[in-house]
């Protein structure tokens, strides 16, 4: 008698993450901007939080977008558009890919973004790499983000909220031909689940979590 079995649909329940980041301000940490052959470096002058490997159950960071910057150089903004990470070489710097040349930071601020990570169901067609597993200067690390919905299981602290892009306008800031990731304006996002709330939603492609409020704790498991 064999124990085979078939492959069928089914659920698998991701063990639940958590983040209690908010924005890295001006303000409170005043940070430097560098721009040099679209990578731009920033350097805090206290720990920023940010980190590709944090302990069990703590979300990591690939993505951030920027509030309040201005003085734009070169093609883009970078309020509102999610740029990848590329490196974080210490816990006063990171890096990340953008066609942005220079901008004022004075009064602007740094916030952390999170896109649950789709893994694929056995036999589905659905899934493509959008970026690979990779460590270098040019590409996303670590990061696989599939062009799938998933379903989240979400308790947003008054850290988070999730916003969804109503007019697919949002593309995630990586190299690319000419200027095709780019966003010269900010996307449209709209609130699906405000701050201190809690709900089931299916996140696409273009929808976030963004850590743009207070001090608290945002919980998010991922049911696929």
């Amino acid at each position: 008698m064999s124990d085979l079995k078939i492959a069928v649909p089914g659920l698998d329940y991701v063990t639940e993450q958590s983040t209690t980041q908010v924005p890295i301000a001006y303000s409170g940490n005043n940070f430097t901007v560098a721009f040099s052959n679209n990578i731009c470096t920033v350097t805090t002058t206290s720990a920023h939080g940010l980190t590709f490997s944090p302990s069990a159950g703590t979300l990591p960071n690939f993505f951030v977008t920027f509030s309040g910057a201005s003085g734009f150089s070169g093609t883009g903004t970078l309020n509102g558009p999610v740029f990848a990470i590329l490196s974080i070489p210490s816990t006063t710097t990171f890096t990340f890919y953008t066609t942005v040349t220079a901008a004022t930071v004075t009064s602007a601020s740094i916030v952390p973004v999170f896109i649950p990570a789709f893994q694929a169901s056995l036999l589905s067609g659905a899934a493509q790499w959008w970026w690979s597993n990779s460590t270098t200067s040019t590409i996303s690390p670590q990061f696989p983000l599939y062009g799938s919905v998933q379903c989240v299981n979400l308790t947003t602290g008054a850290n988070c909220l999730a916003r969804y892009n109503p007019d697919n306008t949002n593309v995630i800031q990586v190299p690319g031909p000419s200027t095709q990731y780019t966003l010269s304006t900010t996307p449209t996002f709209r609130t699906m689940l405000a701050a201190s709330s809690a709900g089931q939603l299916r996140f696409g492609p273009q929808d976030i979590l963004i850590a743009s409020g207070s001090a608290g704790t945002t919980y998010l498991s991922i049911v696929e």
